[in-house]
């Protein structure tokens, strides 16, 4: 199936376009987060990263509710944006503080370890943060194929990823192979078109190439160097984006199958019983 879904995303951005408007927002953001700070204008840099939040729900809802709809017309677009923001939003926030309420949870017992035991901190608290990650990744797919509410979306991507779990695996080591074929191939097109102002790299000995800070090699590139980068960027996130998410709804499509109803029925005082 982990063929058939990446067949079926590369399908669906070949036939509809308007999928690629979720990359395209993207890929502008992603210029302006990277051109901005480096012009003096880091007081936008947190406005810029809140817009990403609030609109990505809306890009995200608009692709999974196309798709879903198999109606892949602009109205239908905006239309399942809308409809599906806050199903998509509301978890998102919620996954948000449950992992900055856990990494708190955990600082301060860690506070207290010696200077030595303080060294593995990071990587234990990035491992929290990537076992959450790992397991409500699915959680706007559900919300929008299944229609669930907030807590139920984090709830059923758990239970998704647990039931397919060597699926999931692949998904992701899918996702990280394009990401860094992507970046491959952007460094390589970055270091082409730059070619002619990083020639003085080459003539730098490893002391000196160790010694080189960001500003020097933005001073290096030039404002030109710098908007190359940019756009090189842009293509990369472009790309990327637009393949994970159609790549995620067609991968969940393929295994979530149909969602299970519980049997049962309410009593006088509106208490569900199971059967």
């Amino acid at each position: 199936m982990t063929l058939e879904s990446i067949t079926g995303a590369a399908g669906l951005l070949r036939q509809h376009p308007i999928l690629w408007l979720i990359g395209g927002v993207m890929g502008v953001l992603a210029v302006l987060n990277l051109v901005i700070p480096l012009y003096g204008g880091a007081f936008y840099t947190q406005p810029l990263a809140l817009l990403q939040v609030l609109v990505m729900p809306f890009l995200v809802g608009g692709v999974y509710g196309t798709i879903r709809a198999e109606n892949f017309s602009v109205g239908a677009f905006v239309e399942s944006g809308k409809t599906y923001y806050f199903r998509i939003l509301l978890p998102s926030l919620v996954i948000f503080f449950a992992i900055i309420l856990t990494l708190i949870l955990l600082a301060i017992p860690l506070a207290f370890i010696s200077a030595g035991a303080a060294a593995t901190v990071t990587p234990l608290l990035f491992g929290v943060i990537l076992s959450i990650a790992f397991f409500t990744f699915f959680y706007d797919a559900v919300a929008v194929f299944e229609e669930t509410g907030v807590f139920e979306s984090i709830r059923r991507s758990v239970e998704f990823v647990m039931n397919n779990i060597g699926s999931v695996l692949v998904f992701y080591l899918v996702n990280i192979v394009a990401f860094a074929a992507l970046g491959f191939f952007g460094l390589f097109a970055w270091t082409a078109l730059l070619v002619e102002k990083l020639e003085p790299l080459t003539t730098m000995s490893p002391e000196e190439l160790q010694a080189v800070m960001p500003e020097d090699l933005l001073a290096l590139i030039g404002t030109e160097g710098i908007w190359i980068t940019a756009i090189v960027y842009a293509v990369v996130i472009v790309l990327f984006s637009v393949f994970l998410y159609a790549y995620k709804a067609s991968f969940f499509k393929n295994h979530a199958g149909a969602p299970q109803v519980q049997q049962g029925e309410y009593d006088e005082k509106g208490r569900w019983y199971k059967y």
